[in-house]
């Protein structure tokens, strides 16, 4: 049975509604409210450094995208990439990602 239009999950409304409460919200106001917010929105990993704290987002805002990943079935989407799946749906064959960034000495085999 195919996914319905991810817009018309209960997760995307709930995203777009949130979108509409906060949309007005300052930056200034937003990091006077939470002095931790530049830790809290970055994520870092060897010399790579992702700050997300400059973007008009809550812990909601988290909250309800993570919402919507489940709903959209994100997780089955990433294990069926990396298992070799058909997942690329207009050449009806895997999509082989993993292979392009594969730094192992093991040939990727599907």
């Amino acid at each position: 049975m195919p996914k319905p239009l991810i817009t018309l999950t209960d997760s995307w409304k709930a995203l777009q509604a949130h979108y509409d409460e906060i949309s007005t919200l300052h930056m200034r106001d937003l990091f006077g409210e939470d002095a931790g917010r530049a830790e809290r929105f970055t994520l870092s990993q060897g010399q790579i450094l992702l700050d997300y704290s400059k973007n008009r987002i809550t812990r909601q805002t988290l909250e309800l995208l993570i919402a919507l990943a489940r709903e959209a079935g994100l997780n089955q989407a990433i294990a069926d990439m990396f298992s070799g799946e058909k997942i690329n749906r207009t050449e009806k064959r895997a999509v082989l990602h993993t292979a392009l960034r594969n730094t192992a000495k093991k040939p990727v085999m599907f």
